[in-house]
């Protein structure tokens, strides 16, 4: 799997346009009253969250989600969607391990705002 891009920034804030995804209020979501105010889970709840989301209304953007996953392991975007769900799944669980992945979605989520 390839680090993220610049040019990833814009292809996921047109992928979060079309699915209507606001970072803003993904943040804004109560933290868990057992955790408290202090929680050191806030960023991995926070990506949860967006997955969620995602997962949710994939269908609405089933082409550039697979074009944006497949080039980040180097394969076109059809090729990812004809992976053996197993595969798929696993792939998705790598993306969540990549360094700075919260942080992107957050650049991600400022920039749609401001678009």
């Amino acid at each position: 799997m390839r680090q993220l891009i610049t040019n990833d920034v814009f292809k996921m804030s047109r992928i979060f346009k079309k699915l209507g995804i606001k970072i803003d209020e993904l943040l804004k979501e109560e933290p868990d009253e057992k955790a408290g105010t202090n929680d050191d889970n806030s960023d991995e709840k926070f990506g949860l969250r967006l997955i969620q989301v995602l997962v949710e209304n994939a269908y609405l953007a089933q082409a550039e989600i697979n074009d944006f996953i497949g080039d980040l392991f180097g394969m076109t975007g059809e090729e990812f969607g004809k992976l053996p769900l197993t595969e798929s799944i696993e792939k998705i669980k790598e993306l969540k391990k990549l360094d700075g992945i919260g942080d992107f979605f957050k650049q991600v989520g400022q920039l749609t705002k401001q678009a």
